[in-house]
């Protein structure tokens, strides 16, 4: 059974991103627990320390993931590092591939059954992700986050660009930003979305803006 390949395409795209805050989530400090104001009896949060939750949702993810690849790597076969390297259970390069064969994986029977798993993996990743991604207090200064997750949120709304194009912004002065302690570059999502506004750039979703102008 075919199915839009547009659709499986920017799903894997989408799905990419998070995979890429799972990554950076196992390699940050988990926040210290805090007490409800509510009581003694209210839960406490979080339930459990983020690195065993990014590790063991990596595993589970990646594992289902993989047996709808290998599937489609029989009809659509990988090249260049895929068939050198191969996936490994790797999210980012199993979806990136997906991405980039879309056109020919969508017309694999084994396309409807992979197109509802990227969709679930999206609706629990994000969910589950939600709990690490900084709380900005009202009134307090905003919080510095990273390419991809300004990228994935600009994304929900519309807009399509790519770390690239952020860095090319702070290297002209168009936005700012600082070294993470990963080293990767932290902006804020307010600049990033006057830099849009200013542009005129409002495209639709799944339509890149990396060509940007000279100026």
């Amino acid at each position: 059974m075919s199915v839009d390949q547009d659709e499986l395409r920017n799903t894997a795209k989408q799905l990419r991103v998070l995979y890429e805050e799972l990554d950076e989530a196992k390699y940050e400090k988990p926040p210290a627990p805090t007490e409800s104001r509510m009581g003694s009896n209210s839960q406490k949060g979080p339930t459990y320390p983020m690195p065993i939750w990014t590790l063991s949702d990596d595993v589970e993810f990646t594992s289902l993931l993989s047996e709808y690849v290998n599937d489609a790597a029989r009809f659509v076969k990988p090249e260049g590092e895929y068939y050198r390297d191969g996936f490994g259970r790797d999210g980012i390069k199993m979806c990136r591939w997906i991405a980039w064969n879309a056109g020919a994986i969508a017309e694999l029977d084994v396309a409807d059954v992979m197109l509802d798993e990227l969709k679930h993996q999206v609706r629990e990743l994000d969910m589950r992700l939600k709990r690490s991604r900084p709380f900005q207090p009202a009134g307090k200064e905003e919080a510095w986050l990273t390419a991809r997750s300004i990228c994935y949120t600009l994304r929900q709304q519309g807009y399509s660009v790519t770390p690239e194009l952020l860095r090319k912004w702070a290297e002209r002065g168009r936005v700012k930003a600082k070294i993470g302690e990963n080293r990767s570059n932290l902006y804020h999502l307010k600049e990033v979305a006057d830099e849009l506004s200013r542009r005129g750039v409002i495209s639709k979703k799944g339509t890149s803006i990396f060509q940007e102008p000279s100026y």
